[in-house]
């Protein structure tokens, strides 16, 4: 949702915000369930896609959503998914500091309904809410019963739902997966980003399933634009991008105008992007590819000696989804990155 700007009057603080006509997910699905319409996986993934990747954005300015639930999420008439309510939003580091538990409780995970989320972890509640909101999308009833915080612990207490195998037998064994790994009572067990889970979800659109080795196999080569001006540079990060991806096509363009031609010519899956090239730089490039409409579903790691500190959140919201400093240990920087975005595409280290 977008914030036209802010800004204060007679000593109130105001946010000008996007109207959004549509209908909320909760109204959306309980029409349809009324009229006995399940939803298709596919149709569950078109929704869940959007939200994952509205989650990855907040996740990378360092927050926390803390509420996941269909009510928070409005379908429009054009088929556009919008993430709302960010009421109990909270920063990754304050998650495991509250006094009070706060949320939903159906869609919380275990360690938020018993206010045991440990620091840096708070993004992996939010990808549990999501996995619930998948369940119930697929099944029609959530996977754990009940609706106050006592209740639900209880149906935790339990054990594990029914599979999504069990319910669903026309459902993707690749959507059944990721759904049971999004809903592990280990939050270390879950899927660890909500790039991660876009990733495999716009695979499973493309008929293309990350986990089933042969069919990664026969699937087309990883698409990687690198976009640096140093020439040397250019070539130990393709060297490393070979070591840390099984197959890929790697194109190298050496400034940015180059860069968007390549990226006309075929939208690549990642690009790895510096920040300062002459004549026109990475942030840019950005602006460029925002304004253009291109590039949408390209995760783009900036890959540069460093960054100021108000290019960095202008970044965030052109569509930079991670920074990596020029250094020591790239390699394995970069291998960590590109498991959070691509999974199993990734292959063993050394």
């Amino acid at each position: 949702m977008s914030v036209h700007t802010l800004g204060e009057h007679r000593g109130i603080d105001y946010l000008v915000m996007e109207r959004v006509y549509g209908v909320s997910l909760t109204q959306h699905a309980s029409t349809r369930w009324s009229s006995e319409q399940a939803f298709s996986p596919a149709e569950v993934v078109q929704i869940l896609l959007p939200a994952a990747e509205g989650l990855s954005v907040v996740h990378r300015a360092g927050l926390v959503h803390r509420d996941i639930k269909p009510d928070n999420i409005m379908l429009t008439p054009v088929h556009r998914v919008v993430l709302m309510d960010f009421g109990l939003v909270l920063p990754e580091f304050d998650v495991n500091g509250q006094q009070r538990v706060a949320g939903s409780p159906p869609y919380m995970a275990p360690e938020a309904l018993l206010n045991t989320a440990e620091p840096g972890s708070g993004h992996l509640v939010d990808i549990f809410g999501l996995g619930v909101l998948a369940y119930e999308l697929l099944t029609g009833t959530r996977p754990y019963g009940g609706i106050t915080i006592r209740e639900v612990i209880a149906a935790h207490e339990r054990g594990q739902p029914k599979t999504l195998a069990e319910v669903r037998r026309d459902c993707p064994l690749e959507l059944c997966q990721l759904v049971h790994e999004m809903l592990s009572p280990n939050p270390q067990l879950r899927v660890q980003s909500a790039e991660a889970a876009a990733w495999q979800m716009r695979a499973l659109l493309e008929n293309r399933p990350q986990t089933d080795a042969t069919a990664e196999h026969q699937a087309k080569p990883l698409s990687v634009l690198i976009v640096d001006d140093d020439v040397d540079l250019a070539k130990i990060l393709t060297f490393y991008v070979r070591q840390i991806i099984g197959r890929v096509d790697i194109r190298v363009a050496h400034d940015g105008e180059d860069a968007l031609r390549e990226v006309q010519k075929e939208e690549p899956d990642v690009m790895l992007l510096d920040l300062h090239m002459p004549r026109m730089n990475g942030v840019e490039v950005c602006m460029q590819l925002k304004g253009e409409g291109l590039a949408q579903s390209c995760s783009i790691i900036s890959v540069s000696a460093g960054a100021q500190e108000h290019d960095v959140q202008l970044l965030h919201q052109l569509g930079i989804h991670h920074f990596l400093e020029k250094g020591s240990n790239l390699r394995e920087r970069l291998r960590t990155v590109f498991g959070e975005v691509c999974g199993d595409r990734v292959l063993a280290a050394d």
